[in-house]
């Protein structure tokens, strides 16, 4: 029984290998380039270090900016685990977005009521975007690539017909950026400053650690029990492992698919939660785009697994605030992080592919 326990800690360990070794690689990679750029690495080290994670506030900024990273991977993730392949995420959370802040601006509830409801219309809109990608795949076999990638462009040109015309919350030449009208103080997150301050971690006014956090934890804690403690999870992860053996073991793969695919588009739904009513009050088209996009390169380096995807939009935050910092103290550009983190989803996947052989060769040398 301890050998058993020892190998399975052993292809563990493996497992984790790749993720790390991805990221030491593309670390390698980056201190090569500032050399070639004529910079000094421990400059660059301290100009990282002094950006990202010298003070308090720094450490909180990477929190706050890893949140809608994390709402991104997770709703990505799950859709990998049944085996689809959702990139629509970009137009799931524009569309949800623009759901939830219609939910807040119009519905007139108190605090304790509205605020669950606009999370609740925001993943419905996402929802909502993601249903008819899903059922074109699961009755005429349209690959979701295709369909979600046209899909983001419609969400795109919609949302910005509407907050130009029919939803637009300001006259005629008062603003540069079109928005809706201001969401109701009800439906708006509070910060959560105050109560780490309690804790003794001095956090600014300025970092935005507000409700969307929480929603965060519990949205992980969710996913992650569908997934690992309940038959549903198992039958997602049994269909993204093989079709052929979910289809012989009778499960209802079509079915399965469908609704995994529409959770996953309600999980996008909530990416612009903390831009929306916690940053601006307000939902503009203008929101940030491409967390989609980067919720796909999270999951991949989170292997598909909510506490692997909490690791990954850390890693890409501090990634991020990295890349400010080579840009701010020394003339290392910006643009190099993003170079950086192709390379690293580039080493983390050949690097995985390398290990699961090489576990596999041990699993057959045991087998004998």
């Amino acid at each position: 029984m301890a050998g058993i326990k020892l190998r399975l800690d052993r292809y563990k360990l493996l497992e984790i290998f790749a993720p790390v070794a991805g990221f030491l690689a593309s670390i390698v990679v980056l201190l090569i380039i500032v050399i070639v750029v004529g910079e000094s690495p421990g400059e660059a080290l301290t100009a990282i270090y002094k950006f990202s994670l010298s003070s308090s506030a720094k450490v909180a900024t990477i929190l706050s900016v890893s949140i809608p990273l994390f709402f991104a991977g997770i709703a990505v993730a799950f859709a990998f685990q049944s085996g689809v392949f959702n990139i629509g995420a970009e137009g799931q959370y524009y569309f949800g977005g623009l759901i939830g802040a219609m939910a807040g601006i119009y519905l007139h509830l108190p605090a304790f009521i509205h605020i669950p409801v606009v999370i609740l219309f925001s993943m419905l809109g996402g929802a909502l975007w993601a249903l008819i990608p899903a059922i074109l795949k699961v009755t005429k076999n349209v690959h979701e690539v295709i369909t979600t990638i046209m899909f983001n462009s419609i969400a795109l040109a919609l949302v910005n017909y509407l907050v130009n015309g029919p939803l637009s919350g300001l006259g005629q030449g008062k603003s540069l950026e079109p928005q809706t009208a201001k969401i109701q103080s009800t439906a708006l997150f509070g910060k959560l400053n105050g109560f780490f301050r309690l804790l003794g971690w001095n956090i600014p006014d300025y970092v935005y650690l507000d409700y969307s956090l929480i929603v965060a934890v519990i949205t992980g804690f969710i996913v992650w029990f569908v997934l690992f403690r309940m038959r549903y999870g198992f039958e997602i992860r049994a269909i993204g492992t093989s079709l052929d053996v979910s289809r012989y073991a009778g499960m209802k793969v079509k079915q399965l698919q469908l609704a995994a695919f529409i959770i996953s588009g309600a999980l996008s739904g909530l990416i612009g939660l903390q831009e929306i009513f916690a940053i601006r009050g307000y939902y503009t088209y203008g929101i940030a785009s491409g967390l989609g996009f980067d919720g796909i390169a999270i999951a991949l380096i989170g292997k598909n697994s909510p506490l692997g995807v909490v690791f990954a939009a850390l890693l890409f935050a501090f990634l991020k605030q990295a890349g400010y910092g080579l840009q701010f103290y020394t003339s290392v550009p910006n643009s190099v992080i993003y170079v950086i983190t192709g390379l690293m989803i580039l080493f983390i996947v050949v690097i995985n592919e390398v290990v699961a052989a090489y576990i596999r060769t041990l699993r057959k040398k045991e087998a004998v």
